[in-house]
């Protein structure tokens, strides 16, 4: 018995087929011998096991540091799946200046510079904690996925690594906005503070303060994005199907 070997998705198809029964191409290569079924079983195994492995450390990474958080006298603070929003909402609030509109002194502080508006990356620090979730809830459903269809389960893959990109894209761009508006915010303090004789002092402890806050990526939603990536490779470039088969000997 002669079959036919679809060589964009390795399915095998009977003899009488012109168009592929998996993948819906037409069926253009010449025809095969027939080849062991249990080898192509073993190989879309191999593929399907393959991703299962890349979501499966993907979750993994939930436990461990997915942003770090630099903040004066507190120091370092890794931060993981568990407390990724609350982190993030409270130095949110570490950065938001005092309300200088206080009704027990109405006059004093009319003559001051009002600072600078907080940056919009800043303002949707939510976003970030909401695309690592969702890169987490997409490892998990390709995972799930994986054992009935690859196809979708790869397409999962792809979305979860962009989701995951565009955390440590978001991150990044946070880093970069916060130093900007902390130093546009000590610009503006000096010039209250020009005729003060300690205005150099506060402008080195301004300096100081402005390099403390720092906002990475941690080392986990690099990993996150590389295994997802990885899983969506396997899925679409289908590297392990198109391994060529030996015919059966018998």
């Amino acid at each position: 018995m002669s079959i036919k070997y679809c060589f964009s998705c390795g399915h095998l198809n009977a003899e009488s087929l012109v168009i592929c029964g998996a993948f819906g191409r037409a069926l253009d290569g010449p025809t095969q011998p027939s080849y062991s079924a249990t080898t192509t079983r073993d190989v879309n195994r191999l593929q399907r096991n393959s991703i299962v492995a890349c979501c499966a450390l993907s979750l993994l990474l939930f436990f461990f540091p997915l942003l770090t958080i630099h903040v004066p006298i507190a120091g370092d603070q890794d931060v993981t799946g568990y407390d990724v929003f609350s982190k993030l909402t409270e130095f949110q609030e570490k950065l938001k200046p005092p309300n200088t509109t206080s009704p027990s002194a109405p006059s004093v502080t009319n003559a001051r510079t009002p600072p600078p508006d907080i940056p919009l990356s800043i303002q949707l620090a939510w976003l970030t904690p909401l695309a690592i979730i969702i890169a987490f809830v997409s490892a998990a459903v390709a995972l799930i996925g994986a054992f009935k269809d690859i196809h979708f389960s790869r397409l999962v893959c792809v979305f979860g690594a962009a989701c995951a990109g565009a955390a440590i894209l978001h991150i990044t761009i946070m880093n970069s906005d916060i130093h900007s508006w902390l130093n546009e915010s000590m610009k503006t303090a000096q010039s209250d503070l020009k005729d003060n004789p300690y205005a150099g002092l506060a402008e080195n402890i301004g300096t100081l303060i402005v390099n403390a806050f720092q906002i990475k990526p941690g080392w986990a939603v690099y990993a996150l994005l590389v295994l997802l990536g990885l899983a969506a490779v396997l899925g679409f470039s289908r590297l392990l199907s198109r391994l060529r088969l030996a015919p059966a000997d018998s």
